[in-house]
């Protein structure tokens, strides 16, 4: 069994589907079946079973992927630690970004970054914060940025700040608010700020008609004037026929909205993930 079977047992392991893991390999279906069939006679055992609905994985399967999972482990942290060893940055480089922030944000910095490090690839996976830093937690990333300031034990650097805007395609005011249609973006950055801000401000609760996590159809939704919303100043441009309205607290001080890097000290030690880390915070 070789590295290209260990993969391939884990991707099919999360597909439970061979036509989907050979998509995602670049692999015919035939290669794949072929690849498997040489494995259960090598290891002597039925790793899975073939259905009209996809693949079922036997104990024996499940023992496989289980010590396959932790061998791809190793060997990635083995590649990690002789890259690092070069002078020239070089490798694959995990991140983890909430969704509206590698929409609006991350284009510009990792064009920034890889002008730098031209020889670096990046392997991204987007969601919601949460989720961004269930993949950290799991070992699956080595930095996670999100917008919420998620409870994180090791390294967190606040790497960003948006003024908090209203919204709306006819003009309004802050005190037209609790009548007016709301299109409420329910991500954790934006919810409990929100949440604060209105319960200091008026006694009777938001009107939402719509929920969407995405700041992006939000915007859409009120150019269509279906209601207003509170966004990140972030994600507007001078072409948005937008009325902005920015927000403030009772005292007047600015509402906003943080951006954070999270990444493990021991992280540290690959000089991609260094690199990326410095770069990020002299931007």
């Amino acid at each position: 069994m070789d590295f290209k079977d260990l993969a391939i047992l884990n991707v099919l392991y999360e597909e439970k589907n061979i036509k989907k893991a050979a998509d995602r390999l670049f692999l015919s279906q035939p290669a794949i079946s072929y690849r498997i069939q040489q494995l259960e006679k090598e290891w002597g055992t039925t790793i899975l079973i073939r259905g009209n609905k996809g693949v079922q994985f036997t104990d024996q399967g499940e023992y496989l992927v289980e010590h396959s999972k932790k061998l791809l482990m190793e060997t990635e942290k083995m590649i990690e630690g002789l890259q690092s060893m070069n002078e020239e940055i070089q490798g694959t480089l995990k991140l983890g970004v909430s969704n509206n922030f590698s929409l609006y944000k991350l284009p510009a910095m990792l064009s920034s970054f890889m002008t730098s490090f031209p020889k670096v690839k990046i392997q991204l996976k987007t969601g919601l914060g949460h989720e961004v830093m269930r993949l950290l937690h799991e070992g699956d990333i080595h930095i996670g940025i999100e917008s919420a300031g998620y409870r994180w034990t090791e390294q967190k650097i606040l790497i960003d700040k948006d003024n908090l805007c209203l919204i709306s395609r006819d003009p309004v005011t802050i005190d037209d608010l609790p009548n007016l249609p709301l299109i409420y973006v329910p991500i954790a950055a934006i919810k409990g700020v929100m949440n604060r801000w209105w319960i200091k401000r008026f006694s009777a609760p938001p009107h939402i008609i719509m929920e969407t996590d995405y700041v992006e159809t939000c915007k859409r939704m009120v150019l269509s004037g279906l209601g207003v919303a509170f966004v990140p100043a972030f994600c507007l441009n001078s072409q948005d026929p937008l009325h902005v309205i920015d927000l403030n607290t009772v005292s007047g001080d600015q509402l906003h909205m943080q951006s954070w890097m999270n990444y493990r000290e021991s992280s540290m030690n690959l000089s991609i993930v260094r690199a990326f880390v410095e770069f990020v915070m002299r931007a």
